[in-house]
């Protein structure tokens, strides 16, 4: 998990978080979201517009499932708040 949270804050642009963002939720078997309510399961990354909403659903859904259950949603959970966070800053560089 570390060497993701690595790639997406050397990242240089909004493309590249959303490649791992991408490539890190393919990573995932449909039973590691199992405990999530079912639309929270459909994650689906296409551009950096996808990526607050989808932590968004994903947050409230990870509210909802019981502990020890869905501990890969709380890794993507992880990872698509970092996502977020530097696609913040990207945006804020590129402003300057």
């Amino acid at each position: 998990m570390e060497s993701w949270l690595r790639d997406i804050e050397g990242a240089r642009s909004a493309a590249e978080v959303v490649r791992h963002a991408r490539d890190f939720c393919a990573l995932l078997n449909p039973r590691d979201l199992e405990a999530l309510p079912g639309e929270t399961r459909e994650l689906r990354i296409d551009s950096d517009a996808d990526i607050a909403p989808a932590r968004e659903r994903l947050a409230r859904g990870c509210a909802e499932a019981r502990d020890g259950e869905a501990a890969k949603a709380r890794d993507l959970l992880v990872l698509l708040t970092r996502a977020a966070d530097r696609l913040e800053q990207l945006g804020s560089e590129a402003q300057r």
